[in-house]
């Protein structure tokens, strides 16, 4: 199937569920006729069954859209061939040792462990890598895709067109309701966030400084793809909790996307893919990432790690 990972959404999911999820260079997928949340890290994506099936879906969905004004007009990499090749030997693995260890649960630790132990044997070289501003990724995350999600949802809360006001100028109970209708909760309360950082006063300080600090993550990356192929995190700190778990703990909620958020937020590509099962029967999820345009990189990666590992899928 198709999906669409703003800060981990395709990637989260299939980390969670068995699968593998990739989501591709931001451009590289075009977004036109998908509803916006944030414009600039929203991207469209793969889930499937296997790596090579990714590879397949991704070959046939990217590529440039003169209807998408964000897409890029650059040529394809060979995701179905580099799946196929499937091999590592010579491949640099950089570990990002700000992502790993405490904060993540003791089976997602040893999982990653052993994988990057099957990758070693397989011919890669392992070597860690420090992205010091990832630890400021979220907070800058959770400024900007509201802010965003502020601007680009506002076409849909019936203020704009149509009659929403009485005779006497002001708007009945009923059309205040029907503005509001169309979100959730959790959309409402991004919307509500994303006004008040780029309010008047407010935008500099939090916009502003967010943009920033993506700067400096775009950094991060481009010097540990100096030493290194593609990175290797996990995909997320826990395996999937139980439905409602964390409804009233949006912070907890939002954790979870530690380790996927950086690579949107640098517009490179990510995969996830199942590497086991935790104590309780529950997939496990690795994550690559390779730089812009490389996406035939965490192919290349996830097709030999699965091979080795000969781990099916198991929901």
């Amino acid at each position: 199937s198709i999906g669409t990972d703003t800060g981990g959404s395709i990637r989260q999911p299939a980390a969670m569920t068995g699968v593998v999820g990739v989501k591709p260079t931001y451009g590289a997928v075009s977004r036109y006729g998908l509803v916006a949340l944030a414009s600039s890290l929203d991207q469209a994506g793969p889930f499937a069954a296997n790596v090579a099936d990714a590879a397949l879906l991704h070959a046939v969905i990217a590529g440039h859209d003169p209807k998408d004004s964000t897409s890029i007009d650059a040529r394809v990499p060979d995701v179905l061939g580099a799946a196929r090749k499937a091999d590592v030997r010579g491949m640099r693995i950089g570990v990002v040792k700000q992502l790993t260890g405490e904060g993540f649960q003791r089976e997602v630790r040893e999982l990653f462990a052993t994988s990057l132990d099957v990758l070693a044997d397989a011919g890669a070289e392992i070597v860690e890598v420090s992205c010091p501003h990832f630890e400021y990724a979220l907070a800058a995350y959770y400024l900007i895709l509201p802010s965003e999600c502020s601007s680009n949802l506002a076409k849909f809360d019936a203020m704009r067109y149509g009659l929403r006001v009485g005779d006497d100028g002001q708007a009945s109970v009923e059309q205040v309701m029907a503005m509001t209708a169309g979100f959730g909760p959790e959309v409402k309360r991004r919307i509500m966030l994303g006004t008040y950082a780029l309010s008047s006063g407010y935008y500099d300080a939090y916009y502003g400084q967010a943009q920033k600090v993506r700067t400096l993550i775009a950094r991060d990356f481009a010097e540990a793809f100096e030493v290194a192929d593609v990175l290797a995190t996990p995909t997320a700190p826990t395996t999937a909790f139980l439905l409602g778990e964390k409804v009233d703990d949006p912070l907890s909620m939002y954790l979870q996307d530690i380790a996927t958020i950086p690579a949107n937020l640098a517009g490179i590509p990510g995969m996830s893919l199942p590497v086991g099962l935790d104590d309780s029967g529950l997939p496990v999820g690795l994550q690559f990432m390779a730089p812009a345009l490389a996406d035939d990189r965490l192919y290349m990666a996830g097709g030999a790690l699965e091979a080795a590992i000969g781990w099916e899928a198991r929901p």
